[in-house]
């Protein structure tokens, strides 16, 4: 597909492609148990990025916090960016995201880890409270919003028969009527 007339850096699905960089970016993660991956946006633009780390002297860096730090290092301004992460944020991470003024952030929906699951809680009422959105995005379609794959069936005609959808004693029959039992008093 070609760009739009005008527009030469749009992207067809933004969020699967800025999300699947974030996920390249996670393959350098040095955590065992949680790699993550993250990756800072603004105008279709990645200013920063960062992975998770697990120090020798066991200290957790959040990917969001690594990709603000290298924002911060280049000297790039943040506000207005998009945060696309592997990783639930951390509150430490919600909080920097306020003060350098992203107000939204993009995250895999996957399983949260059992281990971290208070502060998860912690980071979404900070959010809330600070007007942060966590939005999450799914790698595959969403089953509740799926197309039924049950084989084809031979649909019932009344269903869809516009007959039976026709004017009855119960509809209003003008436009000034109403069918119900409040009657104003004027």
């Amino acid at each position: 597909m070609i760009a739009p007339l005008g527009d030469p850096t749009y992207i067809k699905n933004k969020e699967k492609y800025f999300m699947s960089i974030a996920k390249t970016i996670g393959l350098a993660s040095t955590h065992p148990k949680s790699p993550g991956g993250c990756i800072l946006v603004r105008d279709r633009e990645i200013i920063g990025d960062g992975r998770s780390i697990l120090t020798a002297s066991k200290v957790e860096i959040d990917c969001l916090t690594y990709a603000i730090a290298t924002c911060s290092k280049r000297g790039t301004p943040t506000a207005g960016a998009t945060v696309y992460t592997t990783r639930y944020p951390f509150s430490a991470s919600v909080f920097q995201c306020y003060l350098m003024g992203i107000k939204k952030i993009v995250v895999l929906a996957h399983e949260w880890e059992a281990y971290y699951k208070d502060e998860f809680r912690r980071a979404a009422r900070l959010a809330r409270e600070l007007s942060i959105a966590i939005e999450p995005l799914f790698d595959e379609e969403d089953p509740r919003f799926g197309v039924n794959k049950a084989p084809k069936r031979k649909l019932e005609k009344e269903l869809y028969d516009a007959s039976t959808f026709a004017v009855d004693e119960y509809d209003p029959q003008t436009t000034t009527e109403t069918l119900d039992d409040y009657k104003p008093t004027v």
